[in-house]
């Protein structure tokens, strides 16, 4: 009786997967843009050892008369100095529409796009997002920072996801920079 309940759920877990695989098969990624951005620093901002936390969130329209996908990713990054207890000293925000066009929808569910957008629109975003965050942190003239590369981890089970908030964060990293480096 175990091995059933084990093998139900995992079919449940392909089958979650299998809708956003089905339609990143049949989409072409046709543009990508910034549509908003937003970036603060606060005095002091380039002492002391830094830690950072980025989030995203994915929003999904589906235009099926006119055969489109757009995904909107939205990426939020804030850098403290010393521990996350304290106000972020930099704060950078920036959401990208990316366009996927698209010729046949049989088959494809709404939860299919949702996933879909979750994972290959962040993954197809973030390396602009990286770029913007570091083009954008040398610009507020503050010691360089590489974003590290989007990593993809196993989807979590519904009882991990309703405990934590909707959006997903990224790796937290601890930078230390001499200010004249």
């Amino acid at each position: 009786m175990a091995k059933r309940k084990a093998k139900a759920k995992i079919s449940k877990k392909k089958e979650r997967t299998d809708a956003g695989l089905l339609v990143s098969d049949r989409v072409q990624l046709k543009d990508v843009r910034l549509i908003s951005s937003k970036c603060d620093q606060t005095p002091g901002a380039t002492s002391g050892k830094k830690a950072y936390d980025i989030s995203y969130s994915t929003e999904v329209q589906v235009d099926r008369k006119s055969g489109y996908v757009v995904v909107i990713a939205r990426f939020h990054f804030e850098a403290y100095i010393g521990s996350k207890t304290s106000e972020p000293v930099v704060l950078i925000d920036a959401s990208f529409l990316l366009s996927y066009t698209i010729e046949d929808f049989e088959g494809l569910t709404q939860k299919g796009f949702e996933r879909f957008a979750n994972l290959n629109g962040i993954y197809n975003a973030w390396p602009y997002w990286r770029e913007f965050v570091q083009n954008t942190i040398v610009r507020m003239g503050l010691p360089s920072l590489s974003i590290p590369v989007f990593r993809i981890v196993e989807t979590p089970d519904k009882k991990t996801v309703k405990r934590k908030t909707s959006k997903k964060k990224a790796r937290k990293k601890a930078v230390s920079k001499k200010q004249n480096e």
